[in-house]
Parts: C-alpha cells; structure tokens; sequence
C-alpha cells in the first residue's frame, strides 16, 4: 500500500495558520479526495477513486522556537491493471495542494466510477486489437489466397454485414444488461478471431471475420455506453478520450504484429491466434465489474414509445455516422495497400509507419476530452472532423517524409472528435434505448463504410488516390456542419437532463 510522507519545520508563530488557517492541515480536503475527520488530526475518504485512504496530521517541537509537522498519507487507489500508473501522480497530487492536478478530469470520481471505468477500459484493450486485426492483415492474407484489390474490397464489404450481429447484441445490452452481453461478446469475438487462424480461403475468412467483428464491434459499443453511464457529468467526454486511448494501445499491440507477417505467407495467422491472451483480461474483469446503476434503475420501467425527440436526434446521428465513414473506413482500409503497392512499403515498414504516425492521437484525446468537459464539444468536434480529413487526404497524394508528418497531424486532429463528437451516441438518448440506439447507429456507419469502399475502391482504380479521397471528403465536411448547426451543448449536463424519460427513475 502506497505511503506519502510530507514534512515541513516551520516557526511556531506560524505553525497556527498552516494547521488552522483557511485550507489548513486540520481541515479536510475537497480536491482529488473528499475527506471526513475522524479522530484529532485523522481523515479518511468520504469521497475518491480509493478503496482504503487515511491522512494523519502530527505537530513535534523542533527546538528553537521551530515545530515539524508531518503529513502522512496511506492509501490504495480502486484503479484495477492501471494502478500503477496512477500511484506516483496522485501521491504527488496529494501532497503538492488542494487542487486537482492538470492531468485529472474536471470532476472528482467515486471509488465505484474510478473501479468501473478502469475495469472497462481494460477490456477496450481488447476490444481495439480485435478490431484492428483485419484491417491489418487482409493485404496479407489476400495475398497468400491469390485475391487482388476488389477481392480484398468485396471481402471488407460483406465483413460489414456484421453488423446484424452487433445491432442484436446491442439490443440485448438493453434488456438482459450492460455487464452480462458485454461479457459474452468478448469472449464470442476472442475465439472467432482465433479461429480465422485456421480458414483455408479468403471466403472463409469473411464469414468467420464477421461473426468476430460484429461481436467486437458490439463489445466496443457497451463498453462505452456502460463507463459513460457510470461517468460524472462534468467528466464525460474526458472518459470517452480514456477509452478511445485503450482501444488506441489494443490497435497499436495489433500493429505491432504485423511484422509477423514478413516471416511467410502464411505467417499472417499469428496475428489473430496472439487473440487467445484477451481471455485472461475477460475472466479478470467478469469477476470485478457490476452492473451499470443506471441500468439497474430503468429496467424497472416498462418501455414505452421512444419520443419525437428521439427521433429526431437518432436521425441525426445517424447522417453523421454515414457520413464520417464514408471518408474514414476507406482511408483506414486502403492505406496498408496504399502504402505496399503505391510506396513499396514492407509489412515492417508499414507497422513502423502507423505506430510513428498516429501516436499523436492519444494526446490528442486527452486533451480535447478535457477542453470538450470543460469549454464545450461542438467547435472541437467540427474543427477536428473537417481538418483531421483534409490532412488524411493531402498525405494520399505526397510521399517521403512530408506523408508522415501530414498523417501524423490528420490523427491528432481526427481524435479530438473521439470525445467530442463521439460522447453524442450515448448522451443523446436514454438509458432503456441507449444501446440499441447506437446498434442502430452502427447500421448507419455500416451503411456509409459500404459506400466508401465500393465508391473508393472504384475510384482509386479509375483516378488515383488523391482524386478518390478528394470526392470522399465530402463527408467529414458535412459534419462539422450538422454538428455547428443541429448538435445541442452537452457539457456537465447530467444524462436525466438530458434525456427526460430518464429523470423519471432518477
């Protein structure tokens, strides 16, 4: 258990405003923790992301008119696998001053929240290496199968159809819980993508690649609406940037694999058999994690008809994710190829690529999910979705070192719309629809994916890269309109504000 100890020798003449004065050692903290005094100079946690927390305060003569106060704290923090991480900036937060430190989101969390959102985020590991996999070993496998690009196309198109399988789940996140479906499709999609290490044909692989994609996919869908139903108000989108840097590190172990694939040609279904190490993480977490309260709370009330409002905004939503894939899964998709028959880029050079190039995107998260907590999502949700695709499409059309510099800020600016675009999806709708809705959201992006591909995938043999993408921009330009337009302020507005059908079980 972590002990920080802090000591200062003062005078005695002040000794009685740093122990009593306004903020003084013997009065309890509200910052990182909430303290309740306990016995004369003793405080435990009312409220923090610890499980056991105490602070002593003792005063000593010093001789020569001088006392030493010491301030000890022992503590655990609820952060389950990312403790370590955490220990050294909240000791040093704790002793440094009764602000919350630069690193921490706008809101202090709750033993329960911090517990939760660690135990998800574990599993967005997961969930981001999953579905990674694919996309960085199709070229290989096309390759070993003898299929060209519109085989390899046609195959990503049809994986898409997954996404009958997500919807179900994702209904059934609504009914039968957030924990339990979850779960089950993390271990579902964990053993279908080791099962793809063992297809003998590209077809093959498609049908088994979309039962584990549609699978991940609805994994990745609960995971975030679970932790942002568990989330502070204020907090929200800083969670949602947690998350989308969990997912980032599961595609970035992905990417590290790939050059596995250089070692034959078949060398490629290594990558998905490495799937079998999530299972530990799985068991993990099914013996920590409840189940969502707010979950808890509106399955008491029975269902009634969604209202127009509702409507309307799955409406929206669902424009902004056809269009934002549009332009994204095409330019995700196509850049391993882009990269080995337009660049001659290696299967080494090309994960040396993407880790070098979009390790931008996990700063780039944090700080616009605290920026959105705090001044607002819209502005950084439009600037981040039309500027990150211009830059993607410029770095189609250079090369050397100017398309690794020009996709390396396309990231950085791309994944400002992870929390602050992307915490719309559960903000927007109700806790007895809000997982179903985003299944239903999930149609829509399908839907914009199939069009990408087909209609880039066609242009980019006809016209060339530049030319494709240039046309696919489109999208991601009317977005940051809808958003600047139609979107409504979310920030620290609690979901029952935000959804009125909530408020009645609140």
């Amino acid at each position: 258990m972590p002990q920080v100890i802090s000591r200062r020798v003062v005078s005695t003449h002040t000794a009685n405003g740093v122990l009593n004065g306004p903020n003084g050692l013997l009065s309890p903290r509200s910052d990182i923790v909430l303290e309740r005094a306990e016995d004369e100079g003793a405080f435990a946690a009312a409220e923090g992301p610890v499980e056991h927390y105490r602070r002593t305060v003792t005063v000593e003569g010093a001789g020569g008119g001088q006392v030493q106060i010491t301030e000890r704290f022992d503590y655990r923090l609820d952060i389950p696998v990312w403790r370590v991480l955490f220990t050294i900036p909240f000791s040093r937060a704790l002793v440094r001053g009764r602000e919350l430190p630069w690193w921490h989101p706008p809101d202090r969390f709750t033993s329960r929240q911090a517990h939760v959102v660690a135990l998800l985020a574990t599993l967005a590991v997961v969930a981001g290496f999953l579905g990674s996999l694919l996309g960085q070993t199709i070229t290989f496998a096309a390759d070993e199968f003898g299929a060209d690009e519109s085989a390899q196309g046609l195959a990503l198109a049809l994986v898409r159809l997954s996404i009958l399988i997500t919807v179900a789940v994702a209904v059934l996140g609504d009914r039968q819980g957030r924990r339990r479906t979850l779960l089950y499709a993390a271990t579902g999609s964990i053993l279908a993508a080791a099962a793809t290490s063992l297809v003998a044909n590209l077809a093959t692989l498609t049908a088994v690649q979309a039962v584990a994609r549609g699978l991940s996919h609805a994994l990745a869908l609960l995971i975030f609406v679970f932790a942002l139903e568990e989330s502070p108000a204020g907090s929200r989108a800083f969670v949602a940037s947690m998350l989308g840097m969990a997912a980032g590190l599961g595609s970035g172990i992905a990417v590290g694999f790939v050059p596995l694939a250089d070692l034959g040609a078949s060398a490629w279904r290594l990558i998905f058999g490495a799937a079998l190490a999530g299972l530990p993480l799985v068991a993990f977490a099914a013996r920590r994690l409840p189940e969502s309260q707010r979950f808890e709370t509106a399955r008491r009330r029975p269902r009634d008809r969604p209202p127009l409002e509702h409507r309307f905004r799955l409406m929206l939503l669902a424009v902004t994710s056809f269009a934002v894939l549009v332009f994204a899964t095409p330019a995700s998709q196509f850049q391993n190829e882009f990269l080995n028959e337009q660049r001659d880029f290696s299967a080494t050079k090309i994960a040396l690529f993407t880790l070098t190039t979009t390790w931008t995107a996990g700063p780039g998260m944090l700080i616009a999910g605290k920026l959105a907590d705090i001044r607002g999502r819209r502005m950084i949700a439009a600037v981040g979705m039309s500027g990150g695709a211009v830059f993607a499409l410029w770095h189609f059309t250079l090369a050397g070192w100017p398309m690794w510099v020009l996709i390396a800020v396309g990231a950085l600016m791309s994944s400002s719309t992870v929390p602050s675009l992307g915490v719309y999806r559960a903000e927007m709708f109700g806790t007895v629809r809000r997982s179903e809705s985003n299944g239903l959201l999930g149609v829509a992006g399908v839907s914009g994916s199939f069009v990408g591909l087909a209609a880039g995938g066609f242009m980019i043999e006809a016209w060339g890269y530049g030319t494709a993408f240039s046309v696919l921009l489109a999208g991601p330009i009317l977005v940051a309109v809808l958003v600047l337009v139609f979107y409504p302020e979310t920030t620290r507005r609690s979901l029952e504000e935000l959804n009125p059908e909530d408020a009645e079980d609140a």
